[in-house]
Parts: C-alpha cells; structure tokens; sequence
C-alpha cells in the first residue's frame, strides 16, 4: 500500500470519529457510499461473531445510508429512546491499517474505544472496525463498516453514535 492511501485511510477513520462526537451528523453521513452497510454483528460463541446479516441476529444492521439516514432523523427529533437525552461520546480511534485492496475498494482496520456519558451514566465500550472503503468523485468513502464490539452482553442502549 502507498503512503498517501495509508494517510487518506487513517484521516478518513479518524475523521469519522470526531464528526459523530462533534454531532455534525450531515458531515458524518456524507463520508457513507449510498449503498454503504452498516453492520454491526452479535456473537454466536466465545470466537465468532454472526456472519450473515441477513439471516443471523444482529446488534445494528443498516443495509444502505438510506438506513443510517433514518436513524439520524430519530436522532435528530428526539424519536428515538436511546438518543433522549443525547448522550455525549469520545471515541479514540487507533492502529487504523490498511488490510487489502480490491477491485471492490480498499479493506481497512482499526480499534476503538468510545465512552458515553449521559442521563442514565457512563459507558465505555470498545471493540474493533472492519472497513470497506471506496475512491469516489468527493475522495475516499466508507462502502462497508462492520463493527465487532467485544462485549457479548449489552448494558444500555446502543446506538450508531455509541460504537
């Protein structure tokens, strides 16, 4: 891999990350492909993680950015009970690597971890993200973000701004 699509990699995943924590949710979906996924899946065992989002369990599973569209009007309007109050996060986003490349685009890595405070306390959660990243006309997009919470069991809401 180059030096420039490892760069333009680590800036996209981290940039990511402050937008949702700065709430610029218009910016933060503008970084999503229109038939992005965003997946995030459940565990099966103690080693693997659901792999068929269309037929297995999942925590979050949003097919297209239509899907993440939608849960940013809920947010927006206070329509949904894991966003009311709002809850304030720092995600810390390291090790961002590139994986692969494919005629589908480039595959990339990164840790997470995100802490949220709010009405009903705090929370830190952390796992990791699997990228599939596209070059478009407006620069490097994110076609595909699964991401693999280490947690098996769940306390609290959990929302795309909370991964």
């Amino acid at each position: 891999m180059s030096t420039r699509i490892d760069s333009a990699v680590s800036a996209l995943v981290l940039d990511e990350a402050r937008l949702i924590d700065q709430k610029r949710w218009a910016e933060w979906l503008m970084l999503y492909t229109e038939d992005a996924v965003f997946w995030m899946p459940s565990w099966k065992d103690e080693t693997h993680t659901t792999d068929d989002p269309e037929l297995q369990l999942n925590l979050i599973y949003l097919p297209n950015r239509q899907g993440l569209e939608d849960r940013i009007y809920r947010i927006e309007t206070g329509d949904s009970f894991a966003s009311v109050p709002l809850d304030r996060t720092t995600h810390v986003v390291g090790g961002a690597l590139v994986t692969g490349e494919s005629p589908a685009g480039i595959q990339a890595w990164a840790g997470w971890i995100v802490h949220t405070y709010g009405y009903r306390g705090t929370t830190t959660r952390s796992g990791s993200y699997e990228y599939l990243l596209r070059e478009t006309a407006e620069g490097l997009r994110i076609a595909r973000k699964k991401v693999v919470m280490i947690d098996d069991r769940l306390e609290g809401a959990v929302d795309v701004y909370h991964v």
